[in-house]
């Protein structure tokens, strides 16, 4: 081992639990012994990241209880140590981390709540944008009409789930850690997430929604929705709940912005 580069790689490696050779320099003290001493600093190390969780978490937390969140959350950071510059990025792979356990239905519900408050921390660290205003939609010209696409803000996110994590989300707060209910949904719920200025929202979409939101953020143009929306059927209809979605979603600030191929 040698320079501070080299000391400060074998001391990363010992927090990490790869490798003891930062062990051999460091010297035993009349207090305390090195193990002792280095110990401190691997469960200062474990507790930061663990507190982060807890910030990230608390939805989890209420379905887990305290004890059991902190068994998950020291697994989780030997397992995935921090590979960020910012450790605000630090819980990314946890529900991730729980789905990949032998799964069962209190697994499920766990992993729902986990992506959830992934979902609504991601939001809310997105990049800012200005919604359009209702006035951008109804001054569009007529040919508008026949390309028109519209972007999403950057911190629209969209889950499906299982498990009503949204609900017991809210009620996280209502109750003792460990005794948060969270009911099983008859069919996955399509729940959209974004941040319009400074609070972040969540809804529930109904499928056809689920399925017109998922294209505009593919890029597909206004006559493409309206189609996908048709499936067969009535193709007025269809163009007018399409309207009735992006006019929605303007007046809940989730479009960023619209375009249009000019007509010359």
């Amino acid at each position: 081992m040698s320079g501070l580069l080299g000391l400060q790689a074998a001391f990363q490696d010992l927090l990490l639990g790869r490798d003891e050779g930062f062990r051999a320099a460091v010297q035993d003290t009349r207090k305390a012994g090195r193990d002792v001493l280095l110990g401190v600093y691997r469960e200062a190390y474990a507790l930061r990241l663990i507190e982060v969780l807890v910030e990230d978490f608390p939805g989890l937390i209420g379905l887990m209880g305290a004890e059991r969140f902190d068994a998950l959350a020291r697994d989780y950071v030997a397992a995935h140590p921090s590979r960020h510059p910012s450790i605000r990025w630090f819980g990314r792979g946890l529900a991730d981390f729980i789905a990949a356990r032998p799964m069962s239905a209190a697994r499920a519900a766990l992993v729902d709540m986990a992506r959830f408050e992934w979902a609504l921390g991601e939001a809310f660290d997105a990049a800012d944008a200005e919604p359009v205003a209702l006035d951008a939609m109804l001054s569009l010209p007529g040919e508008a009409w026949g390309s028109l696409k519209f972007s999403l803000l950057p911190s629209v996110r969209r889950l499906d789930l299982g498990w009503a994590a949204p609900q017991a989300w809210q009620q996280r707060e209502a109750v003792e850690a460990g005794s948060l209910a969270i009911e099983s949904a008859a069919v996955p719920v399509a729940w959209i997430i974004w941040r319009p200025q400074l609070e972040t929202q969540f809804r529930s979409m109904e499928a056809d929604e689920a399925a017109a939101i998922d294209a505009a953020r593919n890029g597909k143009s206004f006559p493409e929705i309206c189609e996908l929306l048709a499936a067969g059927g009535d193709e007025e209809q269809a163009a007018l709940r399409a309207a009735g979605l992006l006019r929605a979603w303007i007046d809940q600030g989730m479009i960023a912005g619209l375009e249009y191929e000019a007509v010359s």
